[in-house]
């Protein structure tokens, strides 16, 4: 990449990040005094649609992500893949620094679409959210990462919505021997 575009992509990360820390500090202003009343908080699960846009905050790995919403973040657990492990507690995992900076790439739009699925529950057993998620032009971050080599095709307690589409996407890398299937990746 060259010199401008990273400036240019860190110049949008900034600004949206100022956006957001300006819409924090906006909910936690102080109301005057005649118009205080006592606010009922929603938790996040109530208020979750699928098909909403949110900010996209930061990677953490090649399958979470911490997204923005209303006044907080959330860590973000996509449904159908596992990718190799950045902070495993037995030392990053192969290709695991490869898989996050896939993502990176991938998701650098600032923005992403959640899309729930009731079969996989809202959170998994670290209290992240579970779901899909896309960029705003429809394209899906999970079949992607499994198509290009980057994760494996992951299945928790029970078959999900999209589970073909991402098996078939596992299936194309394996057989192209792309990402970490290729001969040459964890060696």
């Amino acid at each position: 990449m060259n010199n401008t575009f990273i400036k240019g992509l860190l110049l949008v990360s900034l600004i949206l990040n100022a956006v957001f820390l300006y819409m924090l500090a906006q909910q936690q202003a102080p109301a005057p005094a005649e118009e205080v009343a006592e606010e009922i908080v929603e938790p996040v699960e109530e208020v979750l649609t699928s098909g909403e846009s949110y900010p996209l905050m930061r990677i953490v790995d090649g399958d979470t992500m911490i997204v923005g919403f209303s006044g907080t973040t959330e860590y973000v657990r996509l449904i159908g893949i596992d990718s190799p492990e950045q902070h495993d507690p037995g030392g990053v995992e192969c290709y695991a620094t490869e898989a996050t900076a896939h993502m990176q790439e991938l998701a650098q739009t600032g923005l992403v679409v959640l899309h729930f699925d009731e079969s996989q529950g809202t959170r998994d057993s670290y209290g992240r959210l579970l779901a899909y998620v896309e960029l705003p032009d429809g394209t899906d971050l999970g079949e992607m990462m499994l198509a290009d080599g980057y994760a494996r095709e992951f299945t928790y307690a029970a078959a999900y919505e999209r589970q073909s589409t991402y098996k078939a996407a596992e299936a194309s890398a394996i057989e192209n021997q792309t990402g970490l299937w290729a001969d040459t990746a964890c060696k």
